[in-house]
């Protein structure tokens, strides 16, 4: 019997079993695995790699060797802040980024590189600063401040998303002004998202630029609208407002993948999916993600199992036939479509694991 948490992962491996690469194409090596350095290796023989000229891979591993000294990394990262070369300064951000909490120690350091900064913001700046989690809320007005320039407003926008939930009083009405006065709606929209829960209180502002962005025909603006829906409001709020995009040109896609992200919770929804999915068979890439909507949200309910079977062998959905092929058992009185169709199709794994469901016994 399947679980129903169980089946989206059963689909999607099922579907990353007959994607292949190119003919011929070989994919590139991993790169080395890195080697802990031993206990005995101190953290000024860290920096000093570091700081030298070897090889990329090698000062990669011994950020990593530093960043898992934690807090009796720090000093050392921080003073490599200070040095002239770039890629020393961003191995140095990205050990501290890896230290997470325990390198609240640079905070006042790494906040004194982000107020003098002036060129176009620091990836790897921000993301040390936002790694340190809670203890970070004192660098939450400077990134406030910086998300008003516009070299820095990106990065930092995204740093007060990760650090949002510690301070939501502070964040969650000034990422709501914003949205309200219709500024960078995705970037705030992504931020929203990344604070969740505590960002309920955009919930209105969040479905007004919503609304925004299906008048407007926004697909980047609307997914993003629909991620922060379905991360900040409840089950009972988003599924509402994703039936009814399901008619909207441009968000059905997204509406359908919100759908599937809801699960379970989404079952009053299916009637609504397998309506879309019948006016919509012969879209590029929409019969596909609704098949596996329906197979993740109710797999064990008979109408998604018969509409999954239409579509398998009426319509040679291959989502669908994936789907069934992960469902045990199925109906017996399957079996005589699905042969059918495989006497058309010899040695099609799905639609013969899915015959071969039939035959299982509860």
């Amino acid at each position: 019997m399947n679980k129903p948490g169980c089946l989206a992962v059963a689909v999607t491996c099922m579907l990353a079993a007959t994607m292949s690469l190119p003919a011929g194409a070989i994919p590139p090596p991993p790169p080395p695995p890195c080697i802990p350095a031993s206990p005995a290796v101190t953290v000024e023989a860290l920096a000093g790699v570091l700081a030298g000229k070897g090889e990329s891979r090698q000062q990669e591993c011994a950020a990593k060797d530093l960043a898992a000294r934690g807090a009796a990394g720090v000093p050392v990262a921080v003073r490599l802040l200070g040095v002239r070369d770039s890629n020393t300064v961003m191995l140095a951000l990205m050990a501290l980024a890896d230290m997470g909490p325990h390198a609240q120690a640079a905070l006042p350091a790494l906040m004194e590189r982000i107020r003098k900064a002036t060129a176009a913001g620091d990836k790897y700046l921000y993301d040390a600063v936002a790694a340190i989690g809670p203890g970070a809320r004192p660098a939450i007005p400077l990134l406030i401040t910086k998300s008003r320039d516009p070299r820095q407003r990106y990065l930092a926008l995204r740093a007060l998303g990760r650090l949002g939930k510690h301070d939501a009083s502070r964040v969650v009405p000034y990422l709501e002004s914003m949205l309200q006065g219709r500024q960078h709606e995705e970037t705030v929209l992504d931020a929203l998202s990344d604070i969740g829960k505590d960002a309920r209180a955009a919930l209105p502002a969040t479905l007004v630029s919503l609304e925004q962005a299906k008048a407007a025909g926004d697909h980047m603006h609307g997914a993003s609208a629909v991620n922060a829906l379905l991360a900040i409001g409840e089950p009972g709020e988003s599924i509402p407002v994703l039936t009814g995009l399901l008619h909207d040109p441009v968000l059905a896609n997204d509406a359908v993948l919100g759908l599937a992200r809801l699960g379970p919770a989404a079952a009053s929804a299916v009637p609504a999916l397998i309506a879309k999915l019948a006016s919509s068979r012969y879209d590029s890439s929409l019969p596909d993600n609704i098949a596996s909507a329906l197979a993740t949200i109710a797999p064990g309910s008979p109408a998604v199992q018969r509409q999954l079977l239409v579509e398998s062998t009426q319509y040679q959905n291959e989502m669908a036939a994936i789907a069934l092929a992960a469902i045990s058992p199925l109906p017996p009185d399957f079996a005589p479509a699905l042969a059918a169709v495989l006497a058309r199709k010899p040695g099609d794994y799905f639609l013969g694991k899915a015959l071969e469901n039939t035959r299982r016994v509860k």
